[in-house]
């Protein structure tokens, strides 16, 4: 059965539960001419109007979002919730009101048609006892506030009928015995009960007002945070808000991911975290924003990439390496080793040193000082022999290494050269996952390692990864 049609039937069994009530003891009473059943026919048209406001929540709480109300109409409930359990202390306040006049005036309870009364009050009990298990269950299935309020309304009128017929019967013996105790039994027994409900009236109130006012469910948000720090990749968590809104909980997250992860892995993260988040909080909306993590390691690529992009702006220079960073009170201090085409003098040498340094310093703040050494690079050919052709068992050898990887699937176009005693080796690898940079250098040095120790005299390995579908 569909959720808001189960919400629904209960609700509208409960106002056809109270209108019967409602009818039947107005016919009683103006049969009887009992003033007391006729007050308990009003305090039954109270619950009517009650039963009616939960089931006009509970319908329109099940809305879909709108143009108007975004986020849906669930908080119509909380505040259905809130008038109800007003209500309801209103009620008991009455109720409290006539129990002190009995006990301080000795006002007298009308002992007329007893039988009528007690029996009409039993069937109210039966039909009230009913009505508010049926509404806890449907309460707790959804975490409805309006069904819940509802319920507490109908308890309360069973403990408010047995209160009733309590005093009667008590009242009766009380006369009979010439007790006064029994004569006043009936006004405390009903000044507790009252009590017991504007207590239960009031917790259920400031949770309705604790909905309204966007309050987080106590403990909630710890459990939320336990679940991301649980999950890998999740490297950062910036923002948890959580509002519940009748049965429905909105979440909004804002966590950090590495900025090297790739598309995929960052979707794949973010699928995970709702997964998690909706078996641990099931009928939530939970909205996930993320930002770039930067780690150490990501400093560091950064420190290189941007030196990089500044030498490779002098044509003399080739290459550099050997880059050290030293941080010193916040500041940094930056050895290099750059590599140029000839040799410079040392006017040259100083001149070049000079300009890189100013373009590093300017290009990241944090840099105090920025020393370099010139390394002059020979040409050098490197004269090999192509013996691929000649090395088929070679290359079925390495082929089966490289597809025993778990991440390889198809190892192709091997080739092969000599240099004296040492060989060298170009192959191409297809990949079964989008895999981000930082793994991709681990595994490729992963294979490479494995071939070295498996073939002796392999001193270079140059392998070429491509996606899967270009290597097939």
């Amino acid at each position: 059965m569909p959720i808001n049609t189960e919400k629904q039937q209960v609700a509208l069994s409960s106002v056809l539960a109270a209108l019967v009530l409602v009818i039947l003891k107005v016919i009683i009473g103006l049969k009887t001419g009992s003033l007391g059943i006729l007050s308990e026919a009003a305090h039954s048209a109270l619950d009517l109007g009650a039963a009616g406001l939960t089931l006009f929540a509970v319908r329109m709480a099940d809305k879909p979002a709108d143009a108007l109300h975004t986020y849906g109409h669930g908080k119509i409930e909380n505040i259905s919730a809130l008038i109800e359990t007003v209500l309801l202390i209103i009620t008991c306040g009455w109720i409290m009101y006539e129990a002190i006049e009995r006990l301080a005036f000795g006002k007298a309870i009308e002992l007329s048609n007893i039988a009528w009364g007690i029996g009409i009050m039993s069937l109210s009990i039966v039909i009230d006892f009913s009505r508010s298990r049926a509404l806890s269950r449907a309460a707790k299935k959804y975490k409805s506030q309006a069904l819940e309020a509802d319920a507490l309304h109908f308890s309360s009128d069973v403990w408010g009928s047995l209160v009733v017929i309590l005093g009667l019967v008590c009242v009766k013996v009380g006369d009979y015995y010439n007790s006064a105790l029994l004569n006043r039994a009936y006004a405390l027994a009903a000044l507790a009960v009252s009590l017991l409900i504007i207590r239960v009236s009031v917790k259920l109130g400031k949770r309705a007002i604790d909905v309204l006012l966007d309050t987080a469910p106590q403990g909630l948000i710890a459990e939320i945070m336990q679940e991301l720090q649980a999950i890998q990749g999740v490297l950062d968590i910036n923002t948890v808000r959580l509002r519940p809104a009748g049965s429905q909980y909105f979440i909004d997250l804002n966590v950090g991911i590495n900025k090297n992860e790739s598309h995929q892995a960052v979707h794949a993260i973010v699928h995970e975290i709702r997964e998690r988040l909706t078996q641990r909080i099931p009928n939530s909306n939970i909205m996930i924003c993320t930002y770039p993590v930067t780690t150490a390691s990501d400093n560091d690529q950064e420190t290189w990439r941007t030196i990089k992009k500044i030498v490779d702006l002098f044509p003399v220079c080739t290459n550099i390496h050997n880059i050290h960073v030293y941080e010193i009170s916040g500041k940094k201090r930056i050895t290099i080793h750059v590599e140029v085409r000839h040799s410079l003098d040392l006017e040259a040498t100083h001149d070049l040193s000079h300009r890189i340094s100013q373009l590093i310093t300017s290009s990241m703040p944090d840099v105090e000082d920025v020393n370099i050494t010139f390394e002059t690079m020979p040409q050098r050919h490197i004269i090999a022999c192509d013996i691929t052709s000649q090395s088929a068992d070679l290359i079925k050898r390495i082929e089966e290494l490289v597809n025993k990887t778990p991440e390889c699937v198809n190892c192709h176009d091997i080739k092969i050269f000599e240099e004296g005693k040492t060989l060298t080796v170009f192959l191409h690898c297809a990949l079964k996952e989008n895999f981000a940079n930082e793994t991709l250098e681990k595994l490729l040095q992963n294979i490479s390692q494995k071939i070295k120790t498996a073939i002796s005299g392999i001193e270079n390995i140059h392998i070429h990864v491509e996606p899967l579908e270009h290597g097939m």
